[in-house]
C-alpha cells in the first residue's frame, strides 16, 4: 500500500489468533523466564494513589493541533480519552483597543495587524472552541509575545504607570474572556469543568539569538539586531536592552554564565509577567461571584514551564537551578522584598510545578553531565526545594515531553520511541508526576506536510491528490494501550536475567499486562518470557488479546519505508480463548525485540 492510498487505521479486527514469526510472539520453550503478576497486590507509586489513572492523565494532554483543523485528531482524542488540550501562543493577537476594551487584531494577507476589533480573539477562540467540542479542558499558555499596543512602548521594564496598568487590565480581560468561554454552560459538552494556565513558554531559553543571527556564514555579528517586539517577536519582551543585554553579542562579562541559563532573565522578565497573570487569575477565582456562576469550575496556575536546561549547568557549579530561584521568587515572601510594600516583590500564587522533559531519562539527557539531567534527579530537587517552601505537596505537571525534542532520527516516529514512551511513564509515576501533556496532536505547522521526525501522536501526508491523512506515530499506539486498561495498578515480579520492565492492572473480571523491552542505546535485543497472573478475582473462560509495537509492527517507521506498508495503527497480533483456574493463568512464551507488547484478558466472546 503506497502512500497514496489510506490504510486501516487503529486496532484491527479481532479475529483469530495471529502468530507467524518471532517478532509477532513465537512460541518458546516451557522454560522461559515468567514475569508474575499478583492481582491480589496493590501498587501504589503515585501521589494521589491511583497509579493507572496517573500514568493515563501523564499523557492525556497535547497541544492543539497547528494546521487550523482539529477534525483529524477526534479518534485518536477518544482512543486516548485525553482531557486536556494545550493552547499555545493563541493569544498572540490577543489585544486592547484605544478605548482599554478587549478584542482581537485582524492582519492582512501580508500578516500586518490592522484596528482592534473589540469581542472574540480569533486564534484563542478557535482553540478553546476546539476543546470543548472534543470534551477536553483548555490548558492555556499566555503572554509569550507582546501585544502590538503595547510594542509603540519598548519594553516593559521602561513602561509608565499608566501603560502598566493598562497591561494589568488587559491581563485580566484576556482571563476573564478565557474563564468566560471555556465555563460558558451552553457550549458544547456543557462547557469546561476546568481550566490550566501557565504564563510564558520555556522563557529559560527564549530567544537564544539575534534576528539575522543565520544570515551569513559564518555569523556577522554586524547584521545582529533584537527580535522586535509585539506578535511572533521577542519572548523576553519585558526587559529593558540597556539594562540587560538579550542578545549573545557581546557577552555580558567573561565569567558570565551561559546566555540561555542567565539567571536576570527571571528578575528581568520571567518573575513580573509571572506575577501579574497570577494575581489575576487568582482574583478572578476568589471573586466570590464566580462561584456563583461557575459552581464546581476550577481554575489552576502553573509554571514556569522551563525546558530544564539549567539542570545540565548550575548543579554541576553547586548553585541552585533557576528552576529553584523562579519557586523562591514565587513562593518565599521573603524573597526579593518590596522596600515599599514590606512584602516579597514577586510572591505570586502557584498551584502546579510545571517543567518539560525530552531525552534519556534513566541516565541523564545530557551525557556531559548526566548525574544532574535524569528525571528523578530532576523531581527530587524540585521536591526538596517544594518542602523547604513549605509547599511539598503541589503537583508535579510535566506541561511539555516526547522522547527527544529533536527531529533528525528516527526516535519519535519508531518502536524506538515506543518502547521509550512506555518506560518512561513508569518512571514518570514513580518520580511522583501527575498530570501531563504530550508535546503536539500532530506534526504539521500551517497547512504544510507533517515534520516527520517531531514529537507528535499523529504525522500528516499530503498525498499527490492534495488530500491530507494522518497517521498514528508509535507512542501514540502505546498511549492506546494505556488507555485501555481499568483496574487497579497490580504487583509485577521480573526474573533478574530480564532486561525487561512491566506495567499490569485488574479489575473484577479483567486485566492487562504491559512489558516494554527498553534500553537508552536503543538496542534491539529479543528477550523471551511468559507472563503468569495469579490471584485474579475471577475464573472461567476468558479471550486474550495481544498487541505489540517493534520494528515491524503498529511502526509508522516500517510503513513508510518497508514494501508492504504494514499498517502504522496498533495490531492484534494474536486473539484465543483459555480458563483463568482457581484465580490462575500462564500465558505461552514469546519474545519481544525493542519494543511494547500489551495482554489484554477479559471475558470469553464467541
Amino acid at each position: 500500500m503506497g502512500l497514496n492510498q489510506r490504510p486501516l487505521l487503529g486496532i484491527v479486527a479481532l479475529g483469530v489468533s495471529i502468530c507467524t514469526g518471532a517478532s509477532l510472539g513465537q512460541t518458546s520453550p516451557s522454560n522461559a523466564p515468567t514475569i508474575v503478576v499478583d492481582a491480589g497486590t496493590t501498587v501504589i507509586e503515585s501521589v494521589n494513589g491511583d497509579d493507572l489513572s496517573t500514568v493515563q492523565n501523564i499523557f492525556q494532554g497535547a497541544n492543539a493541533p497547528q494546521d487550523s483543523t482539529i477534525d483529524p485528531m477526534r479518534q485518536l482524542i477518544a482512543d486516548l480519552k485525553m482531557k486536556r488540550l494545550r493552547l499555545l501562543s493563541a493569544d498572540v493577537y490577543c489585544d486592547l483597543d484605544a478605548n482599554g476594551a478587549f478584542g482581537n487584531v485582524p492582519t492582512d494577507a501580508s500578516g500586518n495587524p490592522g484596528a482592534v476589533v473589540p469581542g472574540d480573539c480569533a486564534l484563542l477562540a478557535q482553540e478553546i472552541d476546539w476543546a470543548l467540542s472534543t470534551g477536553l479542558a483548555p490548558h492555556v499558555a499566555v503572554a509569550n509575545f507582546l501585544p502590538v499596543s503595547f510594542a509603540r512602548a519598548g519594553s516593559a521594564e521602561t513602561w509608565s504607570q499608566e501603560t502598566l496598568a493598562r497591561y494589568t487590565s488587559y491581563a485580566r480581560q484576556l482571563v476573564a474572556y478565557v474563564v468566560r468561554k471555556s465555563f460558558d454552560p451552553t457550549a458544547p459538552n456543557g462547557g469546561a469543568k476546568s481550566i490550566i494556565f501557565e504564563v510564558g513558554n520555556e522563557i529559560d531559553i527564549a530567544d537564544p539569538e539575534p534576528a539575522n543571527f543565520f544570515t551569513a556564514n559564518p555569523p556577522d555579528p554586524a547584521l545582529f539586531t533584537l527580535l522586535p517586539l509585539g506578535p511572533w517577536g521577542r519572548f523576553l519582551w519585558w526587559v529593558d536592552p540597556a539594562t540587560y543585554n538579550l542578545g549573545e553579542w557581546p557577552v555580558v562579562d567573561a565569567n558570565s554564565y551561559p546566555y540561555s541559563i542567565d539567571p536576570r532573565r527571571l528578575a528581568h522578565g520571567i518573575a513580573p509577567v509571572q506575577k501579574i497573570f497570577a494575581d489575576q487569575i487568582d482574583a478572578i477565582r476568589n471573586d466570590p461571584n464566580f462561584h456563583v456562576t461557575y459552581p464546581g469550575r476550577t481554575i489552576e496556575i502553573a509554571g514556569p514551564a522551563f525546558s530544564s536546561v539549567s539542570f545540565h549547568y548550575y548543579p554541576l557549579h553547586g548553585l541552585p537551578t533557576l528552576e529553584e530561584r523562579f519557586l523562591d521568587q514565587m513562593l518565599d515572601p521573603n524573597t526579593n522584598v518590596d522596600p515599599a510594600t514590606g512584602r516579597g516583590r514577586f510572591n505570586a500564587p502557584l498551584d502546579r510545578y510545571s517543567f518539560h522533559f525530552y531525552g534519556d531519562f534513566q541516565n541523564g539527557w545530557d551525557p556531559q553531565v548526566p548525574q544532574y539531567t535524569t528525571l528523578k534527579y530532576l523531581t527530587d530537587t524540585i521536591h526538596s526545594k517544594l518542602s523547604a517552601l513549605g509547599r511539598g505537596g503541589m503537583p508535579f505537571f510535566l506541561s511539555e515531553w516526547g522522547p527527544s525534542a529533536g527531529t533528525t532520527t528516527d526516535i519519535n516516529y519508531s518502536h524506538k520511541g515506543a518502547a521509550w514512551a512506555a518506560a518512561f511513564l513508569s518512571e514518570a509515576v514513580k518520580d511522583k508526576i501527575s498530570a501531563g501533556s504530550f508535546l503536539i496532536m500532530n506534526d504539521a505547522i500551517g497547512s504544510d506536510p507533517g515534520i516527520l521526525g517531531m514529537a507528535s501522536l499523529m504525522h500528516k501526508v499530503i498525498d499527490s491528490d492534495g488530500k491530507a491523512y494522518y497517521y498514528p506515530k508509535p507512542p501514540a499506539n502505546v498511549f492506546k494501550m494505556l488507555a485501555t486498561m481499568t483496574g487497579t495498578r497490580r504487583s509485577t515480579m521480573i526474573p533478574a536475567s530480564l532486561t525487561l520492565g512491566a506495567f499490569a492492572a485488574s479489575d473484577a473480571d479483567s486485566a492487562g499486562v504491559i512489558v516494554t523491552n527498553y534500553n537508552s542505546a536503543f538496542t534491539d535485543t529479543p528477550e523471551t518470557f511468559s507472563v503468569e497472573l495469579k490471584n485474579l478475582p475471577f475464573n472461567g473462560d476468558v479471550t486474550v488479546r495481544r498487541y505489540l509495537i517493534d520494528a515491524n509492527t503498529s511502526n509508522l517507521e516500517a510503513f513508510l519505508l518497508q514494501p508492504s506498508r504494514p499498517d502504522p495503527g496498533l495490531q492484534m497480533v494474536e486473539q484465543f480463548s483459555t480458563q483463568v483456574q482457581n484465580g490462575q493463568m500462564v500465558l505461552p512464551a514469546r519474545t519481544l525485540g525493542l519494543g511494547v507488547t500489551f495482554w489484554r484478558v477479559g471475558p470469553s466472546t464467541n
